[in-house]
């Protein structure tokens, strides 16, 4: 206020005094350091972006083309082939231990004993037979010779009938241990 009014108070030979205070201007540069930082991550960020991107627009394409050349038929029956070829080789494969089986009860079935049914349920481990026979005696037998198996678990006689011919209509109900009975025999 050297000047007010056209009456000057003060005389000018004043002088001017700067302090200086150290790192007055440190805030400024910290917060124009940090934006540019921030602002080449942003672009380093959204180059990596339209990177992926384009990897990813060129892969679909890919797939398209590949799409294209499918042919879903024949995929279809290729598909079906492998399946009815697992199951022919798994029903090849059982099938040989399913003659060991048979044959090992056919070497326990005593001669006097006749077949009227024989079916077997892998997933129980069972086999049940209908069969017909001369006395008690020759049932009592036959159960003895299931059980000297050692393949055999249970043994349960589910009925017995008499038949006006004289014979005995049973039917036993066998189970066995699929490790030991499904075996092929050297």
């Amino acid at each position: 206020m050297p000047d007010k009014g056209g009456l000057q108070l003060l005389p000018e030979t004043r002088k001017k005094i700067d302090i200086k205070i150290p790192g007055e201007n440190r805030m400024l540069y910290i917060g124009s350091g940090a934006l540019v930082l921030i602002l080449a991550l942003y672009s380093a960020l959204w180059a990596y972006q339209s990177s992926l991107e384009g990897d990813i627009a060129a892969a679909d394409g890919q797939l398209m083309t590949l799409e294209q050349q499918r042919n879903k038929k024949t995929e279809q029956q290729l598909t079906t082939l492998a399946k009815q070829v697992d199951l022919t080789s798994t029903i090849v494969k059982d099938h040989v231990y399913w003659s060991t089986a048979l044959s090992r009860i056919e070497a326990a079935v005593q001669p006097s004993v006749q077949f009227k049914s024989f079916s077997a349920v892998l997933g129980d481990d069972t086999f049940r037979i209908r069969a017909l026979a001369d006395n008690y005696v020759t049932i009592a037998k036959q159960m003895a010779a299931f059980s000297a198996d050692e393949a055999i678990k249970d043994i349960t006689l589910d009925g017995v009938s008499s038949l006006t011919s004289g014979k005995l209509d049973f039917s036993v109900r066998v189970s066995f241990d699929r490790s030991k009975f499904l075996v092929e025999t050297p």
